[in-house]
């Protein structure tokens, strides 16, 4: 009962619901804006349907048989002689074409089928060559000296990028990174769905986990009236009410911010040709051309999943440090304060450490670092955190180390003066 009343006044709290909904609207504009067009994923799917998601040599062959089959008849019919698609596209051409009613749109769409074709060609056969030269051990000296590490970790980024190369081979003989997918080069859905969305709700929900723990947790404290709630033996068992109120309440504003935002974004986008890609295919790579390379064979779809499950596990984890904060800090604007300081610290400390220093990677274990490098989660994420169990050692101890400290602070809590 008594739960069920504190649960009340947080979920009916004009701050958390007013955030609540300024939250959703600003996700719901980031995904009008930087989602990829209906039409243009559409043309994906078709290509899907009609020749598979492997881009092979076999797949090439069917495709590109298509293609040039497709192009002689558009040339025939427009009186046009293209060696390929994309030279209609040249502003000498298209605008000209266009502008003068030359081309009928009927005619303008075949022609983009044709120009996605194209670019799926040539896409999957840039791909094998990029692959094939493709040198983790290199990448790891890059890394090294871009940060300047030196000795003991410089060696420790050695043997994370080393182990990482059977899982490299491994899709290269599976040929995970052929299969066709949203071009990451044009549309970046990779960087907006788990830097971008998983980024921003992550944050989101961070704040609103903190304001209404610390809120339910220090209210009396807060009211002046913890002398009375808090005087008797029943009346200090009243901080495990509010421990299990908060966490159902973290529950409810994850499930929600999550479904109202991914949701969208999937009815919005259709993936349904999707969903069962590797996540680690070549034709998510974007502008930078780093190629995404998972510890796991893992699709889209469980990928997407494993990243849901993590933000819950987060948000779980802020809602314990932020009660073992409160039961020793007794005020919710000092709760709020000090949660900011040991986050940024958890961003800081590790930049701080000698670069010669192992304590320079493995500082990098904490939610801080998790909260932020959400685009690469469970793959090759740099030099600091390309560590095969990164996530689950840091999710774990961390977790571990805050139930631990909630027990040991509510023991404390019990037998001290207020």
């Amino acid at each position: 009962m008594i739960t069920r009343l504190e649960l009340k006044k947080i979920v009916s709290s004009p701050i958390v619901l007013t955030l609540l909904l300024l939250f959703t609207a600003f996700n719901l504009y980031l995904i009008y804006v930087d989602a990829p067009k209906s039409e243009d994923v559409e043309k994906i799917n078709e290509v899907i349907d009609e020749y598979g998601s492997l881009m092979d040599k076999d797949g090439r062959f069917l495709l590109r048989d298509s293609y040039e089959i497709g192009l002689e008849s558009w040339n025939a019919r427009n009186g046009k002689a293209f060696e390929s698609a994309s030279e209609f596209f040249r502003a000498e051409n298209y605008y000209p074409a266009v502008d003068s009613g030359e081309i009928s749109d009927q005619e303008l769409e075949k022609i983009i089928d044709l120009n996605v074709k194209e670019s799926i060609l040539l896409t999957s056969e840039g791909l094998e060559e990029q692959y094939q030269k493709l040198d983790l051990l290199k990448n790891a000296e890059v890394q090294i000296e871009l940060f300047g590490i030196q000795g003991e970790a410089a060696e420790t980024v050695r043997e994370q990028y080393q182990s990482l190369i059977p899982r490299l081979e491994e899709i290269k003989s599976s040929q995970d990174h052929l299969h066709v997918f949203l071009p990451g080069k044009i549309f970046r859905t990779h960087s907006l769905v788990f830097k971008t969305l998983f980024g921003v709700v992550l944050f989101q929900i961070m704040l609103l986990v903190v304001l209404f723990t610390a809120f339910s947790t220090n209210y009396e404290f807060d009211q002046g009236t913890h002398l009375v709630a808090f005087s008797t033996r029943r009346g200090r068992m009243l901080m495990w009410d509010k421990l299990l109120a908060a966490l159902s309440a973290t529950g409810m504003v994850t499930a929600f911010l999550l479904l109202a935002t991914f949701g969208t974004y999937f009815i919005a986008v259709d993936y349904s040709r999707l969903w069962h890609m590797p996540i680690s295919t070549g034709f998510m790579i974007e502008p930078d051309g780093n190629p995404f390379i998972s510890w796991w064979n893992f699709s889209f779809i469980q990928y997407f999943w494993l990243g849901i499950l993590l933000i819950f596990v987060l948000q779980i984890l802020f809602t314990l440090i932020t009660f073992v904060l409160s039961l020793w800090l007794k005020n919710s604007y000092v709760v709020f304060i000090v949660f900011a300081i040991l986050f940024g610290l958890g961003l800081l400390v590790p930049g701080e450490m000698p670069k010669n220093s192992v304590l320079s990677l493995y500082t990098t274990f904490n939610p801080s670092s998790l909260v932020l490098g959400s685009k690469k989660w469970w793959m090759e994420s740099g030099a600091f955190t390309t560590f095969k169990y990164f996530e689950m050692v840091t999710a774990g101890v961390w977790m571990s180390g805050f139930i631990l400290a909630g027990w040991f602070s509510m023991k404390k809590f019990h037998m001290r003066n207020l």
